[in-house]
Order: C-alpha cells, then structure tokens, then sequence
C-alpha cells in the first residue's frame, strides 16, 4: 500500500516527527479495481449461463424438429394413400371401439332418454325424524368421518336422507351397474350367460378376488363371472364383465339411460384412486328395481336376487343383522370410502333399503364400526317400527 508522509517537527529529543496517510490516488485505483473484479465476475456467471441454456436448447430443439417433422410430413407423406371412409356409421362404430381398450365383436348401445328413465325411483311420503336423530347423534361422534345415508322402507315410503344425494368414491359398490347390464344383454339375446370366457394379461388386476391368481387362459361362464365379480368383488372377473357390457363408455351411456346423473366409470377396476362415483341415493334406487318386471324379467330378477344374498363380505351393515335376516348387498372398498347397500328382508317378510358410505381418513378403522352401529340402530328402529 502506497503511503504520503508529512514532517510535523521535532521533539524534545531533536527527533522529526513524521506523519503519514494512505495515498488519495491509491484508494481510488483499489477501489477500482474492486469494481473491475466484480464485473468481471457477473459477467463471467453469465457467460456460464447462457453456455448451459445454449447447450440444452440445442440438444432440445433437434428432438423436437425431427419428431413434429416425421408427425407433419412424412407421416402425411407416407399414409396418403389411405382413404377414411365417409360413412357416418363407419365412424360411429370407430368411434365406440376405440373408447375403450378391450371391446367385444357383439355391440349395442341402447340411445340416452332422460325423459323416460327405465328405472323407476322409491316413492317417498315422509322422513323417519326419530331414527335420522339418533343416526344424526352417531355422526356427531365420529367427527372424522364423512357419511352418506339413504334409508327406505318399503311397507310405508318412509325414509331417511343423510347427505345421500353427494358424490362419494364407488368403489366396488358400482359393480352392480355391471352386473344389471350384463343381464339386460343376455335378455336382448346379444350374449348368453352360459358362454365362456378366458382370462388374458390386459384383464388381471390386483385388489380383491382370487381370479387374479389364475393361470392365464382359465376359462369361466358369465354367470360364474357375476358370481365372483359381485360375491368375492373380484376385480379381474369385473374387468373381463366390463369388456362384455362394451366397456365404460356403453355402460355410462346404459347408466344415463336409466335415469341417473351421478353415478360414472372413469376407471377400470380396481379404481384406488375412487375415481369413479355415484350417491347413496342412487344406489338405492339401483337396488330398488331389483323388483322391477319391466327393467327386468323374473327370471334375471330372481338370478341376481340370488347372486347378492350370498356375498362374502358380512362385516358391514350385515354384522348387525340378526341370523334369520336376509340381505341382498354389495359392499365397496378403498382407502378413502368404506360403503355397503342392499335390501334388508326381515323374518316377517318386511324389507328396507339401506345404503351407506363413508369418506375417511386413510384407511381409518372407524369406518368400519360406524357402519356397524348405525346398521344395528336402523335395524332396530324399523323392526320395531320406532320410525
């Protein structure tokens, strides 16, 4: 460092006194040259920088040019000899194959009418203010949970509505949708219940059901099918079923014409994600024209009957019924919605609807007792008429 020095005299000792400060100039030649080291150092993290972006747009920007390339024209180029047909119905029928990754040679697609649903809806006169009050207390403690509750009871139209017309996860619970459709097909002579059918990859799916441990090519009837796909929940068995039926796209055009609004399939099963959904309410009224002879005829009606009072699961609503209590069910199943609906024949031949669904926490236990509890207290109310 440069220095100025001034002489300021002298002591006692006849020694000169110096004093001395840091040169002016040189302050400013380190000042900049701080300055010049600072710039040089900006401009050296942004020539880094624009040597990174260049780089990665440059291996970027070939990849792209060659891919819209081949797609824009040689694509073009090379499939111009191919001619689409015109026909309406021809791509109509595209239209209905490509919507669903499997589909069947055997197609028919009933048209929308929302007007004139063909499943008719419970009539309902009053609700039953004792039995939704104690319901009503039951939820007040389980504070986590998320309930949906549809209750009816045939012999007087009386029932009770608890969020029963919100969207819920279905789980499981939608595969009833399958199973009518799949009888509304055999009575219109598209497929008989009696032919077979063999497990391939694209249909084997985890979750419930055993089919999925079969080897492949295992070859089962319909029927047996709707068994496993209602009474085990078995995922493959409804996967393979689905395909039947025409795929998500045939059956949720069946659904609208039935007369619902909610209820949909977005994914094939097993839908971990509940992606598909429905109300409490509207299963309700799917289990309601179980009994409908013009929905279907008496003997599908007694085939499904029979079909749903022997499902595996009685750890739901069922748990609360007593032994000489029939109940013609299905239950649902994934991590965010626990859920089971049927019919409740009592032993002296009178039946109510209950349907109930219940948003939890992951995979909360407590689900699964509210279920419970609020079985028995239904059963309770409407055997003794204690409405």
């Amino acid at each position: 460092m440069a220095y100025q020095c001034t002489t300021i005299g002298e002591n006692k000792k006849n020694t000169a006194q110096v004093y001395c400060t840091p040169d002016p100039s040189y302050k400013a030649y380190k000042s900049q040259r701080q300055k010049r080291a600072r710039i040089r150092k900006k401009q050296a993290a942004r020539i880094r920088f624009l040597i990174i972006f260049f780089t990665v747009l440059g291996l970027i920007i070939p990849v792209v040019f060659m891919h819209n390339f081949y797609n824009v024209y040689l694509k073009r180029f090379n499939n111009s000899s191919v001619k689409i047909p015109k026909e309406i119905s021809y791509l109509h029928s595209a239209e209905f194959s490509i919507a669903d990754s499997t589909f069947l040679d055997t197609k028919y697609i009933d048209p929308v009418n929302t007007e004139n649903p063909l499943m008719l809806s419970p009539i309902m006169t009053e609700e039953m203010p004792n039995l939704k009050r104690k319901l009503k207390n039951l939820m007040a403690s389980y504070p986590r949970l998320k309930p949906g509750i549809l209750i009816w009871d045939y012999s007087t139209g009386k029932y009770v509505n608890i969020n029963a017309n919100r969207e819920y996860s279905a789980a499981s619970i939608n595969k009833l949708a399958i199973l009518y459709q799949l009888f509304r097909r055999a009575e219109k002579g598209l497929i008989d219940l009696n032919d077979s059918m063999s497990t391939e990859k694209a249909f084997i799916t985890r979750g419930s059901g055993s089919l999925q441990y079969f080897p492949l090519g295992t070859t089962l009837t319909y029927k047996r099918l709707a068994e496993l796909m209602i009474q085990q929940s078995d995922n493959t068995a409804s996967n393979m079923l689905l395909a039947v039926v025409g795929g998500m796209n045939e059956l949720n055009r069946a659904i609208k014409n039935w007369g619902f609004s909610k209820t949909h399939f977005y994914e094939w099963l097993p839908d971990l994600d509940g992606k598909n959904i429905t109300t409490p309410a509207e299963i309700g009224k799917m289990l309601y024209n179980v009994d409908n002879p013009d929905f279907l005829s008496l003997k599908s009606r007694a085939e499904i009957v029979e079909i749903l009072g022997h499902v595996k699961n009685r750890y739901l609503i069922h748990a609360s019924l007593p032994y000489n209590t029939e109940f013609l069910h299905k239950t649902g199943d994934i991590s965010s919605m626990l859920g089971d609906g049927g019919i409740v024949i009592l032993p002296d031949g009178r039946k109510y609807i209950i349907v109930i669904m219940v948003n939890r926490p992951w995979n909360c236990y407590s689900a699964k007792q509210f279920i419970v509890e609020a079985s028995d207290i239904a059963y309770k109310s409407i055997s003794r008429k204690i409405f």
